[in-house]
């Protein structure tokens, strides 16, 4: 397909970083596979971009349709390694197809679903819940506990070494990413007589220009940041100061798995199912309640498969939970502890939030250079079929 007249083609890698600067890949959860996974960020252009939920080969076709060589997906095509890329397996086929096609594929996961706006909050938003907070906000994760990395390079190797520790994940600030703070000063010392020093000589004290940089960094990625740092830096002793910190009290809102929130009026639990059937919409929602008729007023809701913060919610304060691919145990069990579910279906629970995506990539086209068009799916990759339909 030709560029649009007056329209210079992007880089693969400027496309794969204003998705990190949206939604920062340290908030994804450590299992989850998030980022390129077809592609090579630093040769690939993109003329057209396409959004969708999965990557399926309707979803390809329609990026060859419209022209588009890039699909930003929230679900990532790969979640475990290929032993051989061929079409013997479901993935294995699609990324060869998106390979031969000439089509990138990157995908953002659990890093959209824990954005202010990420996958609860469709649901959140046809039910008006009021005072939504997280089920499980961003820095309860332990591995999100932030620490301030402390280091002193000489002046002429501060930016390679605060690009080095970003890409590990150090300085991501909300929104903002590569966040750093310097400041010059003085460094002085003596190399021992069995060093090699990057500068000056074994036994005689040493005056350098350098610079304090300090960057904040999550602490599941702090041994990545370390290893970096010591790759990027060029003295023979890196000096390092950490910093435990508590994050403060923000007035924006919360990251975090999932939406808890209040109905502006209660509700029976029926007129409930029956909103949110129509607004997502959810053609397969199940109710499991014992009583369809008790009155609801607050709700919880997690796009997607949402059965691992069942044990996060406390039935006494909330009186149903809103999420998809609910297993039978799994519903027997919180039911018996007094929780009511409604299971309105992964691809209807998920699929709305993808338009949140796309305005944000919108919104940022004039900050990250971005010129090419931007698509949002219309392929139902929802798999089950309304069976009382088809007779």
């Amino acid at each position: 397909m030709a560029t649009p007249t007056g329209q210079d083609e992007d880089s693969l890698d400027r496309w794969c970083r204003a998705l990190d600067a949206l939604y920062p890949p340290q908030h994804a959860e450590g299992w989850d596979q998030v980022g390129l996974h077809v592609g090579d960020r630093r040769t690939d252009r993109v003329r057209g971009v396409l959004v969708a939920l999965d990557v399926t080969e309707a979803v390809l076709d329609e990026a060859a349709t419209l022209g588009a060589d890039l699909v930003i997906a929230h679900h990532p095509l790969l979640f475990s390694a290929l032993r051989r890329l061929t079409p013997d397996t479901a993935s294995g086929r699609i990324a060869l197809k998106a390979a031969r096609q000439g089509c990138a594929v990157l995908a953002a996961h659990t890093n959209v679903d824990k954005a202010v706006d990420g996958t609860s909050h469709p649901a959140a938003h046809v039910l008006d819940l009021q005072d939504r907070r997280p089920i499980r906000p961003l820095d309860a994760d332990p591995g999100a506990a932030p620490v301030k990395i402390v280091t002193f390079v000489p002046v002429d190797q501060t930016r390679a070494v605060i690009a080095a520790m970003a890409k590990g994940g150090a300085g991501v600030i909300g929104d903002y990413t590569e966040c750093a703070f310097t400041s010059p000063g003085t460094g002085t010392f003596r190399p021992g007589p069995d060093t090699d020093p990057h500068v000056g000589t074994p036994g005689r004290i040493e005056e350098v220009a350098e610079h304090r940089v300090e960057m904040v960094v999550a602490t599941r990625d702090l041994q990545t940041v370390l290893g970096r740092l010591r790759q990027a830096h060029p003295y023979e002793e890196v000096p390092v100061d950490l910093y435990p910190l508590r994050a403060a009290r923000s007035d924006t809102p919360a990251r975090g798995l999932g939406v808890i929130g209040d109905l502006p009026d209660p509700l029976p639990l029926r007129e409930v199912a029956r909103l949110l059937a129509s607004g997502l919409p959810s053609p397969h929602l199940r109710v499991a309640a014992a009583d369809p008729d008790r009155r609801v007023r607050t709700v919880a809701v997690c796009g997607g498969a949402g059965d691992s913060l069942i044990g996060d919610l406390d039935p006494a304060q909330v009186d149903v939970f809103v999420t998809g691919d609910l297993k039978h145990h799994v519903t027997l069990d919180a039911m018996t502890m007094g929780l009511a579910l409604i299971d309105a279906g992964h691809f209807a629970t998920e699929d709305p939030a993808m338009d949140a995506v796309v305005a944000h990539l919108q919104a940022g086209r004039d900050t990250h250079g971005l010129t090419a068009p931007i698509y949002r799916s219309r392929v139902n990759t929802d798999p089950w079929i309304d069976w009382s339909t088809t007779a």
